[in-house]
């Protein structure tokens, strides 16, 4: 039960969320990402996402609520209103407030075992939050050790073949009365302060390899594409009609949402773009009016040849269903672009921060936006000014002619001293004023 004062808490932080949102500034970084995405622009955008830094940011003993969904309102208002009066970088605070219906979905398995879950820590995507783990819960404990790994499919079935038809694909689970719980509980708090959304899915994701590797295990996945090419294949047909099935279901149930605004988009950036317009009434939301994601950083030691028959291939396939794609993550592309660059709707590519700046400036120009992602351990191991501002500049310059973003992620840890993404955030507006003028 939220009580009364946790109710005035909450309320109090939407009222400051809203100013902050129809602040002049907000509107004018809106309009930069509208151009950004849409490339109209070589204006770089800056984006510094805390991501599981979040927890020693806003920690939970800084809550005042204790009611479970009291304390995630409050702790996702906190975080959004810090990230636009400290952190200041180009995400603009939003009036849109998204209350996420419960959906979910039974995963791969086979005979009744499921698929190994790669990840332990949970996520969620909160707009001009993105990715983020349920720090408010009380016992939640952010996971950083490894875990044990059993394969679905073992080495043996492999060798006998078939058993890519025991593959059962996943099927959505919703809980709408839940969902509808939720959302009356979201509007008698919010709904006369912010824009309350009853929200769907809004980040269609294929993690082509990471879901092959989950089945296979990493090693295993390496060396299945020389012990069993075949069989391999014939598994990834399973995997892409599934997967796409898994969002058609979610199409089928309306649970799929418009994701061309404040929506995180990809492995860094927002969905923000005019190429994707909004549903005129009466309209039928369909694949096309969607962004949609794939990677397969796994195959990072694979070659071009390897990863464009396994990976890119299939993914882009399923990519080319929806209106715009993103793709990859944290590794290097640059010897991969052009089958990346083929993708027909393809418009985010990632840049690692292992890759060469330049050779991918000259092969992507402005085809598509220019993801540079710098390394996150300049920043996590400490304040390094002279060579922060060194790499810094270097990536910018570099990267220049290109519809260029700065994104700071995968930072899991700041040593508690998250003044480090202010200080990161104004470096960078100095970097761009001297070299963009």
């Amino acid at each position: 039960m939220i009580t009364a004062n946790e109710r005035e808490v909450i309320r109090d932080l939407a009222k400051r969320l809203a100013e902050l949102a129809n602040q002049p500034i907000m509107e004018e970084r809106r309009k930069l990402w509208y151009a950004h995405n849409d490339l109209k622009t070589d204006q770089p955008v800056i984006d510094c996402s805390p991501e599981g830094a979040w927890r020693e940011i806003v920690t939970p003993e800084s809550l005042v609520c204790e009611d479970p969904v009291a304390r995630e309102i409050e702790w996702t208002l906190r975080a959004r209103i810090y990230r636009a009066e400290v952190i200041n970088d180009d995400v603009p605070a939003e009036m849109r407030w998204d209350c996420r219906k419960r959906i979910s979905d039974t995963g791969w398995s086979i005979e009744g075992r499921q698929a190994h879950n790669a990840f332990t820590n949970e996520s969620v995507h909160v707009p001009t939050i993105s990715t983020i783990n349920p720090f408010w819960r009380k016992d939640y404990k952010f996971d950083e050790t490894a875990a044990e790994f059993d394969p679905l499919i073992s080495d043996d079935e492999m060798e006998e073949g078939g058993i890519e038809e025991l593959l059962v694909a996943p099927k959505v689970i919703y809980d709408e009365e839940g969902s509808k719980r939720d959302l009356e509980i979201h509007q008698d708090l919010l709904g006369d302060i912010l824009d309350v959304h009853w929200c769907g899915n809004t980040y269609i994701a294929f993690s082509w390899m990471e879901t092959y590797t989950k089945i296979r295990g990493y090693e295993s996945a390496l060396y299945d594409l020389y012990d069993y090419p075949d069989q391999m294949h014939a598994i990834l047909r399973v995997l892409e009609k599934g997967y796409l099935n898994l969002y058609q279901q979610q199409l089928d149930m309306g649970l799929l949402e418009m994701n061309n605004g404040c929506q995180y988009n990809g492995t860094g950036g927002y969905g923000y773009t005019h190429d994707l317009p909004d549903l005129k009434p009466g309209d039928k939301l369909t694949f096309k009016n969607l962004w949609a994601y794939a990677e397969s950083q796994e195959f990072v030691s694979v070659s071009p040849e390897m990863t464009k028959e396994f990976a890119i291939d299939y993914e882009g396939r399923l990519l080319s269903n929806f209106g715009l794609s993103a793709y990859g993550c944290c590794d290097n592309l640059e010897k991969k672009l052009p089958d990346v660059l083929a993708i027909p709707n393809i418009r985010r590519i990632s840049v690692s921060p292992w890759a060469d700046v330049a050779s991918m400036r000259d092969q992507i120009g402005m085809k598509a936006i220019f993801s540079c992602k710098p390394n996150p351990s300049l920043i996590t191991n400490g304040w390094d000014e002279d060579l922060m501002r060194k790499n810094t500049m270097q990536l910018m310059t570099d990267g220049k002619g290109t519809a260029f973003e700065i994104i700071l992620k995968d930072t899991h840890t700041i040593g508690h001293d998250p003044m480090r993404f202010r200080k990161w955030t104004d470096m960078c507006r100095e970097c761009i004023s001297k070299i963009y003028g």
